[in-house]
């Protein structure tokens, strides 16, 4: 097979220079020179492979990107790029907090009593140089550098980078947030997070990505890995708001240990093609997944989301519910396996896709797949729909002299509210509810309507 020519304009020479920036020890700088001579060797995924037929990464080509801008330090968000500093939130009550501007980290904080408590929040570069024993063991265990191409380049060029180390029994009562920020012109950013919950832990991580839209394509390749200890409770929730022309792709990654919980969302409003995989491994009995997604496209926009729930261990539980509403000319695929091994006796499992099709242009394609090895499983379900709004719907919100545009706009809202509730954080909540507001009323609204419904007008409307 003749591979496929390089799509990005990296280099060796990028590899070397993000080591040599951070003085990185002799492990690491293997490490990236592995990787990268893997990203040489690899092909792009097959075309025709299911989970890559609907997104052509081969026609993707990033030869303008720069990698490797440098930010300085910051102290607060007034010293951000005007655009970017709704990615710090000076009112979130958070116990710590990591903002990456661009290719680097430029302010990390955790409140001094976790810190007491041996918890760890730092960038990758200073967690490898601090606790090099944890970071061996934990980068790239979960997310393998030769999972494929993008996944070698994101271990080979990482930079900035979080590290979350939460010792056993420590319970973190207030979120840690991640905030990623670019306003560079079509920048290739890697990034990568670590969150590793030690047995009887609780934690929950926001991770938030923001820019201003692109002229030209802007590059992305992340990766996520969560490690939930015996008995651990993880939630995590990522938020993207990536400028238009941004291409993400990102793979999330969770490892459940024994009687473990992790809720894991995904909340999709921005960039131009997002090609994520969302992935829970339960080898231990008892353990527990809940995976949310909530995506609302529009113009050309396009999601491909894998997701795979796979079941490893006995009395295992999982629960997905994947939410879209898409207009314009946007698209999304949703392609998500069930898997129960032979060895998962008495799991159970389910996976719900909705999809709601606001133009008639805009096209949702959800694959649920069930592969079932075990003979005694408890229950396994899946459901998966596409469709406009429901014309009885609108009719009854009509009836009740509420305009069309409004009566669509509520519908979309509300479409969403169940999802939107499963998440246990109330400001998290109020977030993720505001994020498709603002959207929908864009794309819902008469275009000489000047506003719209706010949240709660929505919850109080007849």
């Amino acid at each position: 097979m003749t591979l496929a020519t390089t799509t990005i304009s990296v280099s060796e020479r990028d590899v070397r220079d993000v080591s040599a920036r951070r003085d990185e020890p002799a492990w690491l700088r293997e490490r990236r020179r592995a990787a990268w001579r893997l990203f040489e060797a690899m092909d792009f995924p097959d075309p025709s492979d299911e989970q890559w037929r609907r997104t052509d990464v081969r026609a993707m080509v990033f030869d303008a990107v720069r990698p490797l801008s440098a930010s300085a330090p910051i102290a607060g968000a007034s010293e951000l790029p005007e655009a970017l500093r709704s990615a710090w939130d000076e009112t979130d009550a958070v116990a710590g907090r990591i903002v990456q501007h661009d290719s680097d980290v430029v302010h990390a904080e955790l409140a001094e009593e976790l810190r007491a408590q041996g918890v760890i929040l730092a960038d990758l570069h200073t967690a490898a140089r601090e606790h090099p024993d944890l970071v061996q063991r934990y980068l790239s265990a979960a997310v393998p550098a030769d999972e494929w191409k993008y996944v070698a380049l994101n271990a080979a060029l990482w930079s900035g980078g979080c590290f979350l180390y939460v010792p056993e029994g420590v319970t973190i009562d207030r979120p840690v947030r991640l905030s990623l920020a670019s306003a560079s012109e079509s920048p290739a950013l890697f990034p990568h997070t670590v969150v590793v919950a030690g047995p009887g832990s609780s934690v929950s991580f926001i991770d938030e990505t923001i820019s201003p839209d692109q002229a030209e394509p802007a590059f992305v390749s992340g990766a996520v890995e969560i490690y939930a200890g015996d008995g651990a409770q993880v939630a995590y929730y990522a938020v993207n708001r990536w400028g238009h022309n941004v291409y993400n792709f990102n793979t999330v990654r969770a490892i459940l240990g024994r009687d473990a919980r992790v809720l894991a969302l995904a909340a999709g409003v921005g960039g131009k093609v997002t090609k994520m995989r969302i992935d829970t491994r339960m080898p231990e009995p008892g353990a527990s997944a809940q995976l949310l997604g909530i995506t609302f496209g529009d113009r050309d926009q396009h999601f491909d989301y894998n997701t795979l729930q796979d079941h490893i261990g006995p009395h295992t539980t999982s629960d997905l519910q994947f939410k879209a509403a898409m207009t314009g000319a946007s698209s999304m695929v949703w392609y998500g396996i069930t898997r129960i091994e032979p060895t998962a006796s008495a799991s159970e499992a389910n996976q719900t896709s909705r999809n709601l099709l606001l133009s008639e242009h805009a096209k949702a394609a959800p694959i649920p797949i069930l592969e079932i090895q075990a003979f005694d499983v408890l229950k396994c379900s899946h459901g998966a729909t596409a469709g406009p709004v429901d014309e009885d719907e609108l009719f009854y919100l009509e009836a009740r002299a509420i305009p069309r545009d409004v009566a669509e706009q509520m519908l979309v809202e509300g479409f969403f509210l169940d999802v939107i509730d499963r998440v246990p954080s109330e400001r998290l909540r109020a977030r993720l509810a505001q994020a498709v507001l603002a959207k929908a009323a864009g794309q819902t609204a008469h275009p000489d309507r000047a506003s719209s419904l706010s949240f709660d007008e929505m919850l109080a409307a007849p």
